[in-house]
């Protein structure tokens, strides 16, 4: 594995892992009401946003490891990862913008990545009008540090860890709080809000980790690979299904988990390659669309099956029709807002300026 590499296998089959854990975890608790074994499987799905934040950091290294060019690589880095985020965020907010000033004021300041109300519960700081957009206000951030960061070409990576560290450790370490890291609210008002979490500081983890993946810094044998892959797998499972000390996004056990399944895996790619499950790899090219798109497949089914069922499996129905509505939006969403517009809106910012020459 290299950085000239297009695709990683294992990144992509982990993108589509997270993808899963996160809606099954929305979708739970419809599905407990005829089976409560699903309380136990997915209750703690939401491990899936940390997965994602890691791979996030990971990917941040991979693209940018040789991207040495100040301005313009700082240039390009934004445009890129905002015409990811924004354009797919910003349509699928509008389905359910709303039909009042208040309803569209709150839909305006999720546009923006603010958090909804910094006075709630950390990390989450209240949510946006579409409810997982809380993810990616962090996502928002990170790859604003990491454009700004850029600037200082080779030590762009020390910067950013110095930066990000510190900005989550000097609230820690001058306030008395005993909580996890990624629970204290500080009272922070806005970005400010943000980027004091520790929830930051699993991009850097990630970061870390490609570091020493894709370096090749840490070398073993085939067989203490193949080990250390189910070894942390299966501890990853074991937090998962709730059985981990200090769950929860950001805390230790989710963070750890994390941190350990993605090390193995993509270490053990970069030195002897690996091919994921198909179903995986698939889910994971349209994880971001997957991510968008179920709360709305959970709505709509929720209405359809609440209006013509009521009785017996109504539970296990609309789970079902939500899974099925959420493949049916993904794929449309993927095809022409994930890709093609994101790709055009690419392709027309980057677009090298014409010259006008004299005739």
């Amino acid at each position: 594995m290299n950085c000239n590499q297009n695709k990683l296998n294992s990144i992509q089959a982990l993108r589509g892992l997270a993808a899963m854990l996160v809606v099954m975890f929305h979708f739970r608790t419809d599905l407990a009401l005829n089976l409560p074994l699903a309380n136990r499987l997915f209750g703690n799905g939401a491990i899936g946003v940390d997965l994602f934040f890691m791979i996030s950091g990971f990917i941040a290294y991979y693209v940018t490891a040789n991207e040495n060019n100040g301005i313009h690589s700082s240039r390009i880095f934004i445009i890129k990862r905002l015409c990811r985020i924004v354009p797919p965020y910003v349509i699928a907010t509008l389905f359910i913008a709303g039909n009042s000033w208040d309803k569209w004021s709150f839909t305006l300041r999720s546009f923006l990545f603010l958090p909804g109300d910094t006075t709630q519960t950390a990390p989450y700081f209240g949510y946006p009008r579409l409810f997982v957009g809380w993810s990616l206000n962090y996502e928002f951030l990170f790859y604003t540090i990491c454009a700004l960061s850029l600037l200082f070409r080779k030590s762009k990576f020390i910067v950013l860890t110095i930066l990000v560290t510190s900005l989550v450790a000097f609230p820690f370490f001058t306030n008395d709080h005993r909580e996890a890291i990624s629970s204290i609210n500080y009272g922070y008002h806005g970005y400010l809000a943000l980027i004091t979490n520790g929830m930051m500081l699993e991009f850097l983890a990630g970061l870390l980790i490609a570091y020493l993946a894709i370096g090749k810094k840490i070398t073993f044998s085939r067989n203490t690979g193949r080990l250390a892959i189910i070894s942390s797998a299966i501890y990853f499972v074991y937090v998962t299904l709730g059985f981990g000390n200090d769950l929860g996004n950001g805390h230790y056990s989710y963070a750890s988990a994390c941190f350990f399944l993605l090390m193995s895996v993509t270490t053990y790619e970069s030195h002897f390659g690996i091919k994921p499950l198909r179903f995986l790899t698939s889910v994971g090219t349209v994880s971001f669309s997957v991510y968008l798109m179920h709360p709305h497949g959970l709505s709509l089914a929720r209405k359809i099956i609440s209006r013509h069922w009521q009785g017996h499996f109504a539970g296990l129905n609309t789970t079902m029709a939500a899974l099925s509505l959420t493949a049916l939006f993904t794929v449309i969403f993927y095809k022409y807002v994930e890709v093609w517009l994101c790709n055009t809106l690419r392709k027309k910012i980057l677009a090298p300026k014409k010259t006008l020459t004299a005739h």
